[in-house]
């Protein structure tokens, strides 16, 4: 009998430890379920999210969904050495924004991706299933830097955010913005890309 009420105690307290809680993370700014135990089960609960810095071989990255056909632009950072240019696609919607950059095998120095969000808030990101590091620009509706994380470590869940609220994350290839001299505070100027994407937001939603 002893051993019956030691098992059944087991089972609910594996049970107990699945629960899901919601967590904003993920690319997107919304809000996700994880796993509510400890960090490192959380990320070993997908092999897609281990801490590892390689790109997965053919073996190990399973099914790669197709990429998404996104619209384009360009991404100019004012620098005192001068302009910085990228081409960069656009994540505009929330499935784009979610998928972003995961599953890239490279990223070229002139390329990138900027992520477009409806008003400012403290933005967070993750980079799983994301296979190379990356440099992330965080950008007020000001079109300023305020905050940049470099060489994001790939195939983690932890949580890459910065001080402040802001609109847009230019993401780029992983030590390339201490490379280019790309500092907050500098200017980020968009060409090609639709101004209703990033104009300033009104604080009334009719006008």
């Amino acid at each position: 009998m002893i051993r019956v009420v030691a098992a059944l105690a087991y089972v609910l307290t594996l049970a107990s430890s699945a629960c899901t809680a919601p967590v904003v993370d993920g690319g997107d700014g919304r809000t996700k379920t994880t796993s509510s135990s400890s960090p490192a089960s959380s990320k070993a609960s997908s092999a897609s999210s281990s801490s590892s810095s390689k790109v997965p071989n053919s073996a190990s990255r399973g099914d790669v969904p197709p990429r998404f056909d996104l619209a384009t632009g360009s991404a100019v950072v004012l620098t005192p050495q001068g302009e910085r240019r990228f081409r960069v696609e656009l994540a505009v919607k929330d499935e784009e924004r979610q998928r972003g950059l995961m599953y890239r095998e490279s990223l070229a120095d002139d390329e990138g991706m900027v992520f477009f969000f409806e008003r400012m808030q403290a933005l967070s990101f993750w980079m799983k299933n994301t296979w190379i590091p990356l440099d992330m620009m965080f950008i007020d509706e000001d079109l300023r830097i305020v905050g940049i994380v470099e060489n994001a470590e790939p195939l983690t869940t932890n949580s890459r955010k910065v001080k402040g609220d802001s609109r847009f994350v230019f993401e780029v290839r992983g030590g390339l913005t201490r490379e280019l001299g790309i500092e907050p505070g500098q200017s980020v100027r968009f060409e090609g890309v639709p101004a209703a994407l990033y104009q300033r937001a009104t604080q009334d939603p009719t006008q």
